[in-house]
């Protein structure tokens, strides 16, 4: 495995050390300790990640170089995957479509699952918290004889929910449970050496709606991957990898034991990948690849009962060395689609090391990501309040229809501006980073970054009908950016304390919003009955869900007799959620979701191959029920881990 002090890329590794000592149960968890990183969660409850700025829909996440799927409003749940079977995370940020394909604008999320290196294992552990929460694991390990190395994971997570609200019969969350079991297999023989490996995951969810209705909301999730290798000679290898996984999420809704709504959701993706890869010393290294998605969806409110995309990959990356302290990466995707335009992806990195202390890191890539199902072929009518969303690919015979109908009052836009295809999202992105190790060992790391993105995928009304309601359609709209600057810091205070520190300053903001605020187009009131008044460039505070400052703080300290002591602490500053005072973007003149700091602690005691922890995570009882609902408030946990 390479050192990831000598890749070229701005890249983050979350060791299994860190994520012990963290005592973390799932993927959120593990993220949110992470400077420049931010759990948000979109209005259906899910935790996603954002990155630099970029929205969880702007993140590829991974499980072994494999893709997770189940994006239902554009977030990936992030509290779907467990992590007890988590070798290391690694975080590539910026654009990394030139190996990954779509979806990787923001960046990379890649899960290493944990493979044994005994002739057999277990390692278990059992956590108990707040909210009657229990978190149950167990990962067994073996290597036969014939070299066969086995490794069986289960997970058992369940807990009684919470509630943040005075609605006697709602809660925050509901109570739920889920499971998840992991098998992988690694096999070598002569020039051969085979990987597989499978994932279910099972979730269950009952809640009330009221005294007489209820509702269920079930998930089930599966996955196979399989990768061949062959080793021709220490300079030639090819890989041939295959991997299918299905997401289904079925809801229903009863009254009095009569269903009278249901919504479903299942999803597949099948990807095939072949890679040939050239070394012709240690130092470079060739790779080409083809590769083959195939995705289908069926939901209902769709247009069509299921649509399906296919997809071919061309791939190429070369990493070499100009100079003895100057190694570079040059990558390039062609991605060809059948419903929307193809994307060239090419991206290049380079790495100078300036002296024995001090290294620069330059990449600058192109990434994009392909319009969702969603907003292709939606077609969603609210019952109560009568206004609908349709998806690019509908809109043409949908708005034709009502029109024949006599249902249109106004058409807005021409029903002939939806034909040819939506165009994918794209972003430029560019990082400067130094990193600087001084000679006690304290180290530095600065990263300069800006991402520009293009044909920005919105939605706007295309017509009014004669109730007066309005129809929505997706659009290429905007571009918007997102930069800022990443300083990171670690080091030991008289060998028993290890500190580290970390700093996002981020601006996130809309080029067509400040052109309109320059020419005097954007007015905002303070009160509903005040005057009018222009708003100033200065005044524009940026995208929503984005706060300008994140601080981060980790202490470890370890006495003799191996107590560890863990501290560490978030804070976030103020953030706006919605538009308040009616110009359609975000000002001074809104209102924000305040600053916050969250704070856990815990202590651990080794023990020969025992490790019991006492934590609390949001120590000072934070809660924000109307905004940040994924903040439960104050959680009390104790923990067992035993490794065989």
């Amino acid at each position: 495995m390479r050192q990831l002090s000598n890749l070229p890329l701005p890249v983050k590794l979350i060791s299994n050390q860190e994520i012990t000592k963290s005592n973390s149960s799932r993927l959120s968890d593990i993220l949110d300790d992470q400077s420049g990183i931010f759990i948000v969660s979109d209005f259906g409850g899910g935790n996603g990640i954002q990155i630099q700025g970029l929205d969880s829909q702007y993140t590829l996440l991974l499980i072994d170089g494999s893709p997770i799927i189940g994006r239902q409003s554009g977030t990936l749940d992030l509290d779907r995957i467990s992590i007890g079977n988590i070798e290391q995370i690694e975080i590539i940020k910026g654009s990394s479509s030139s190996l990954y394909g779509t979806d990787a604008i923001g960046g990379v999320v890649n899960l290493i699952t944990t493979m044994t290196n005994d002739s057999i294992s277990a390692d278990i552990s059992y956590k108990f918290s707040s909210f009657n929460t229990n978190d149950i694991s167990m990962n067994i390990g073996k290597i036969s004889n014939k070299g066969h190395n086995l490794n069986l994971y289960f997970n058992s997570f369940n807990s009684e929910g919470y509630d943040l609200n005075d609605n006697p019969v709602l809660n925050t969350v509901e109570p739920y449970k889920s499971y998840t079991g992991f098998l992988r297999h690694n096999f070598k023989k002569n020039k051969w050496s085979f990987f597989s490996s499978s994932r279910i995951y099972n979730e269950n969810q009952d809640f009330t709606l009221d005294l007489n209705s209820y509702g269920r909301n079930i998930i089930n999730e599966s996955s196979i991957n399989t990768s061949i290798n062959f080793q021709n000679n220490e300079s030639h290898k090819f890989v041939f990898e295959n991997y299918f996984t299905n997401y289904k999420n079925d809801e229903e809704y009863d009254l009095n034991q009569n269903s009278i709504d249901e919504s479903f959701f299942d999803q597949s993706l099948f990807k095939s990948e072949l890679r040939s890869i050239f070394k012709n010393d240690k130092k470079n290294t060739l790779t080409l690849g083809i590769g083959f998605y195939n995705e289908s969806l069926k939901r209902n409110n769709f247009y069509k009962d299921k649509v399906a995309q296919n997809s071919i990959n061309y791939f190429v990356q070369y990493e070499g060395f100009i100079f003895k302290n100057t190694n570079y990466v040059f990558g390039a995707r062609y991605d060809q689609y059948d419903e929307y335009d193809s994307e060239f992806s090419p991206r290049f990195a380079i790495r100078t090391q300036i002296n024995d202390n001090i290294s620069s890191k330059i990449s600058i890539g192109k990434g994009f990501k392909t319009p969702d199902f969603r907003q292709l072929y939606f077609n969603f009518s609210n019952s109560n309040s009568g206004y609908s969303v349709i998806g690019f690919n509908a809109a043409k015979e949908i708005i034709y229809n009502l029109q024949n109908l006599g249902q249109i009052s106004n058409l807005i836009i021409s029903e002939e501006e939806f034909s040819g295809n939506l165009k994918p999202e794209s972003s430029i992105s560019f990082n400067l980073g130094f990193n600087i190790n001084t000679y006690k060992n304290i180290i530095f790391d600065l990263n300069f970054f800006r991402n520009q993105i293009q044909n920005l995928i919105d939605y706007k009304i295309i017509a009014t009908k004669l109730n007066g309601q309005s129809i929505f359609s997706y659009y290429n709209l905007n571009k918007v950016y997102t930069q800022g600057i990443e300083f990171n810091t670690a080091f030991r205070l008289l060998n028993d304390f290890k500190i580290n520190f970390g700093y996002q300053y981020l601006e996130a903001k809309d080029n067509e919003a400040k052109n309109q605020i320059k020419k005097g187009e954007v007015f905002a009131r303070l009160t509903p009955n005040s005057p009018a008044f222009q708003i100033k460039p200065k005044d524009y505070y940026g995208l929503y869900n984005r706060s300008r400052h994140n601080l981060n703080l980790k202490i470890s300290y370890v006495t003799k007799n191996n107590f560890e002591v863990y501290f560490k602490s978030k804070y976030r500053s103020k953030y706006g959620i919605s538009d308040t005072n009616g110009n359609n973007l975000l000002d001074d003149f809104d209102e924000f979701v305040d600053s916050n700091l969250l704070s856990d602690m815990s202590i651990s005691k080794k023990y020969k191959n025992y490790n019991l922890s006492f934590g609390v995570d949001n120590l000072f009882n934070y809660t924000d029920p109307l905004n940040i609902p994924n903040y439960p408030g104050r959680i009390i946990y104790s923990k067992l881990n035993i490794k065989l």
